[in-house]
C-alpha cells in the first residue's frame, strides 16, 4: 500500500510554528518525535503556554520550565507569554515538593524571560487559597511592548505600578489581585477590568485614574477605596458594582443614609464626584451597589449623560423617594432602555428626608423601554411603587413607556403600562 502524503509537508515552518502556538506548550514540544523536520520546530514557536496543571509538583514543573527556556531560540519572535501556576495546597499536592517556595520564585524569571523577548501578550495566573497568592515586584510586569496585560491571583507591593511606562497597552485585566494600580495610565488603553481585587493604597488616599482613550471599563468587588475617574470621553460600555467589600460601603450595612455620623461610606468625603462624572459619556452603564452611597453622592454634582441608552440599576436608585431613578430620567435625553433588579430583600428605605412630588420632575427621554426583574422572595409592593413612581412623572409616558416584567416574577398591578414579555432583551 502506497504511504499517504504528510499534507504538512507543503506547510513552511511559519506556519507550523503558529499552528503550534495554540498548543500548551508541554504538547508542542512533544511534536519533536514526529519526524526529522520537527525536531527544532517547537524552540521557535510564538507563544509559551505554561500550564503547571500538567505536572506532578511545583518542583517538575519548574524544573521543566527552565530547561525549555534554556533551550528556546531567543532570536525568534515571542508574541504571547501565558504562565499559569498552582500555588500550595491547591489539589493538595502540587507544592509538596517545593517547601520553601524556590519554585515560586522562579516564575518572577519567566516573567522577566517574556518580558526581555519583547512580548506582546502576558497571562499570568495563579490558581490556590487566598492566602497564598504568587508574589510578584511591581516591575516584573512592565514593558513598553505589552498590547495586553492580564494578571489573576498575584499580590504585588503596595507601590503604584509604572503602567504609564507600558506605551502600547491596550488592554489590562486584573482579577483578585492585591495592587496599586496608580494614577497615570497609559494614553493607549482601551479596555480596564478590575476584579474582586484589594486596591491599595488602604489609607485615606484614592488613585485618581485619568484614560481618555478608554472604551470599557469594568470595576467590580473591589475592596479598598473607590477609585476616582476623571473624564472617559470615549467611554462606550461600563460596569460598576460597588460591593459590601469596599471602604466605600455603609458600616451599618445600611441602603441609604444610616444616620450615623461616624459612617464614612455614608458621611465621609464627598468634595468631588468620584464616578459618575467620569462615566458621564458612556453609552451602555450598568450600575450595582451594595450598602454604598458613592452614585447618590455624585449626583450632587449633576452630572449630565447625553450618550446613554440603555441603563441597569439595582435598589440603591430607589431610596431617598426614588431620587437617583428620577434623576437619571431627567439627565438622559435620548435614554432607550431601563433596567431595573428589584431587591429580594422586603425592607428598603424608600423615604427618607422629604417627600416625593412628582410634580417636580418630567421626562426627557423621548422612547424609553423599561424592564424590571425581581429576585425571589420580592415585594410586588415595591414594583408597585416603583411603577407609580414612573406613571406620575408626565401622563404621556401611558403611551411611551413599555415596560416588561420577568415572566412570574411579579404580580403586576398595573396591568396597560406593565406587560408580560419573556423575551431575551427585556430581561
Amino acid at each position: 500500500m502506497a504511504r499517504s502524503k504528510d499534507r504538512f509537508e507543503d506547510l513552511p515552518d511559519d506556519v507550523i510554528e503558529l499552528l503550534l502556538s495554540f498548543l500548551p506548550t508541554r504538547d508542542a514540544m512533544r511534536t519533536s518525535v514526529l519526524a526529522p523536520r520537527w525536531r527544532t520546530l517547537w524552540k521557535s514557536v510564538p507563544a509559551l503556554r505554561l500550564d503547571g496543571s500538567q505536572f506532578e509538583s511545583a518542583q517538575v514543573f519548574s524544573n521543566f520550565v527552565n530547561k525549555l527556556l534554556e533551550h528556546r531560540d531567543r532570536t525568534s519572535h515571542l508574541h504571547e507569554c501565558e504562565i499559569f501556576f498552582i500555588s500550595k495546597y491547591y489539589y493538595g499536592r502540587f507544592d509538596r515538593e517545593d517547601k520553601n517556595g524556590k519554585a515560586r520564585r522562579e516564575v518572577e524569571s519567566w516573567v522577566q524571560y517574556a518580558v526581555l523577548c519583547r512580548v506582546s501578550v502576558l497571562r499570568v495566573l495563579d490558581q490556590g487559597a487566598d492566602y497564598s497568592r504568587l508574589e510578584l515586584p511591581n516591575s516584573s510586569v512592565i514593558s513598553k511592548h505589552l498590547t495586553r496585560l492580564e494578571l489573576y491571583h498575584l499580590a504585588f507591593d503596595e507601590s503604584r505600578l509604572d503602567l504609564f511606562s507600558c506605551e502600547v497597552l491596550e488592554v489590562l485585566e486584573i482579577d483578585d489581585c492585591f495592587i496599586n494600580i496608580g494614577d497615570n495610565l497609559p494614553k493607549s488603553l482601551r479596555h480596564l477590568k478590575l476584579i474582586d481585587s484589594r486596591l491599595y493604597p488602604t489609607d485615606t488616599e484614592r488613585n485618581c485614574l485619568s484614560t481618555p482613550g478608554l472604551l470599557t471599563f469594568q470595576l467590580a468587588d473591589c475592596v479598598g477605596w473607590t477609585p476616582l475617574l476623571e473624564s472617559l470621553p470615549s467611554l462606550v460600555t461600563s460596569f460598576i458594582r460597588i460591593s459590601m467589600d469596599s471602604e466605600d460601603a455603609c458600616h451599618n450595612d445600611y441602603l441609604g443614609d444610616c444616620g450615623d455620623g461616624s459612617c464614612d461610606g455614608c458621611y465621609g468625603e464627598d468634595d468631588h464626584c468620584l464616578l459618575l462624572q467620569g462615566l458621564a459619556g458612556a453609552t451602555n452603564l450598568e450600575l450595582i451597589s451594595e450598602y454604598s452611597m458613592i452614585f447618590r453622592k455624585d449626583l450632587r454634582w449633576n452630572p449630565m449623560f447625553s450618550k446613554l441608552k440603555t441603563v441597569l440599576f439595582n435598589d440603591w436608585c430607589l431610596t431617598a423617594n426614588f431620587a437617583g431613578l428620577l434623576y437619571f430620567l431627567q439627565h438622559t435625553p435620548i435614554l432607550e432602555k431601563l433596567t431595573l433588579q428589584l431587591p429580594s430583600r422586603e425592607y428598603l428605605d424608600i423615604v427618607s428626608s422629604g417627600s416625593y412630588n412628582p410634580a417636580e420632575y418630567f421626562l426627557v427621554s423621548k422612547h424609553p423601554k423599561g424592564s424590571v426583574s425581581s429576585s425571589r422572595g420580592r415585594s410586588d409592593g415595591l414594583l408597585f411603587l416603583v411603577i407609580q413612581a414612573l406613571v406620575s412623572l408626565n401622563q404621556c409616558w401611558q403611551h411611551r413607556l413599555s415596560m416588561f416584567c420577568l415572566p412570574g416574577s411579579c404580580a403586576c398591578p398595573v396591568p396597560f403600562i406593565c406587560r408580560m414579555n419573556s423575551r431575551r432583551d427585556a430581561v
